[in-house]
């Protein structure tokens, strides 16, 4: 599975004076520089690196505090498990609590019958991700063996493999300024030009997954 990696580069070219006239005639007139702006993009498909994963376990019950330590127990338990290999990251995400009448009754109650209605529900996250696919499954396995539920698992690009091929797209996108530079400049018919100023600015447009 590949991602579209992509560079643009925003460039203002100052493109230096000329003459009005012939250069070579004695007395012609020379004519203000001007700024041009440009642009240029690079792209390329990177094969993606990294496998990302993201569970969640959920209780419920008629005590709260019973429902948090079951979700504490549980999610030690698959931490634990994770950082066991070294090849595995591993982290925790949104942690929710909250009560609710699984059977609204129709009529007013009042407070205690509410109260006594009422049931726990909570919920956590864990986050895996690793390069090694046969290692992270194996895990991801084990862990909804413990009653996790998967939110989500997908490839994406490593921010390492981004950044090493992040200068090869700049000097492609570079060039492509360079090029477009100097036709700037011979069309206008102006004596040289210098590149004033560069913004660059990197994108990742992934590929639709199945």
């Amino acid at each position: 599975m590949k991602h579209i990696l992509s560079l643009c580069v925003l460039g203002v070219l100052a493109v230096s004076p000329a003459f009005a006239d012939d250069d070579k005639k004695e007395g012609a007139k020379e004519v203000a520089g001007a700024f041009v702006t440009l642009s240029a993009s690079d792209q390329k498909k990177v094969e993606q690196d990294l496998l990302v994963s993201s569970l969640r376990i959920e209780m419920e019950g008629k005590d709260s505090r019973k429902v948090q330590d079951e979700i504490n127990k549980a999610m030690k338990k698959a931490v634990d498990l994770a950082k066991a290999d070294s090849a595995i990251k591993v982290s925790t995400g949104n942690y929710y609590v909250y009560s609710y009448d699984p059977n609204p009754s129709p009529k007013p109650l009042s407070h205690a019958e509410q109260k006594k209605r009422m049931v726990w529900k909570g919920s956590q996250t864990v986050d895996i991700q690793s390069k090694d696919a046969e290692k992270i499954l194996d895990v991801l396995g084990k862990i909804q063996d413990m009653g996790f539920v998967m939110n989500g698992l997908s490839y994406t690009l490593s921010p390492e493999l981004a950044e090493a091929q992040r200068d090869e797209l700049l000097v492609g996108a570079l060039q492509k300024i360079q090029k477009k530079a100097e036709l700037i400049s011979k069309t206008l018919g102006k004596s040289g030009y210098d590149i004033v100023e560069v913004n660059i600015d990197g994108s990742y447009m992934p590929q639709p997954q199945p």
